[in-house]
């Protein structure tokens, strides 16, 4: 225990860091709100996106974990060497960036979770009375919580000051997301009508600085 402690205690400051917003992030991921929220099981709707998504959040994480051995003594030399040589340039500095995007990713999501509480569920489902969300983040974008995965997985991805791990957090975690937000839009304009399509319109899906344009003025 006491040489497992020792190896942490060695860690530079920004992998610990990095450390304490996965395991805040494996936390988080639990906090649902209702049995149909935590539920692992998945229906026709769900077109294998739930499947996606948790895929691609294990690349960051594999990543940080084989970046942590790349990078202490007496590295296994099982790890190709272009990985342990993928090292990040201007570290701390970019690895401090990618904590606190994680941290702000943590409470964007913790932010989604307060808001929908039962209807922020593991899985793609359409609940009886499910009603479209305007308030709290939802004013801004349509996904605040999966904008909020993509801010602590890539950021972990950051903190791990491997470039390598960074690449490829960053293609996996964007084709994902890209694909749950397509199948879940399309799930709730199926349900909810062209109200869903409205607001599907007038609010963008991760980033609200993106507008939709303006259509053409008919007069």
């Amino acid at each position: 225990m006491s040489d497992l402690i020792s190896r942490f205690a060695a860690l530079p400051a920004y992998r610990l860091g990095g450390l304490a917003v996965l395991l805040l992030y494996a936390i988080q991921s639990e906090l649902r709100f209702g049995s149909r929220a935590r539920t692992h099981r998945t229906g026709a709707s769900d077109r294998y996106s739930t499947l996606a998504v948790s895929i691609s959040a294990a690349v960051p994480v594999l990543g940080f974990a084989f970046a942590l051995k790349a990078h202490s003594p007496g590295s296994p030399s099982c790890l190709p060497v272009w990985f342990r040589e993928a090292v990040l340039p201007d570290l701390p500095f970019v690895a401090w960036v990618g904590v606190v995007l994680g941290v702000l990713g943590l409470a964007l999501r913790l932010l989604a979770v307060l808001t929908l509480r039962e209807r922020y569920t593991r899985t793609l489902l359409v609940q009886t009375g499910h009603t479209i969300e305007r308030s709290g983040p939802y004013r801004w974008v349509r996904h605040p919580g999966y904008l909020g995965s993509l801010l602590c997985l890539n950021g972990i991805a950051l903190a791990s000051g491997n470039g390598a791990t960074l690449i490829a957090s960053l293609l996996s975690t964007s084709a994902a997301y890209s694909y749950r937000i397509k199948v879940e839009d399309e799930m709730l304009v199926g349900s909810l009508g062209p109200a869903y399509a409205e607001y599907r319109r007038q609010v963008r899906a991760l980033l609200p600085f993106l507008r939709p344009p303006r259509p053409p003025d008919q007069s």
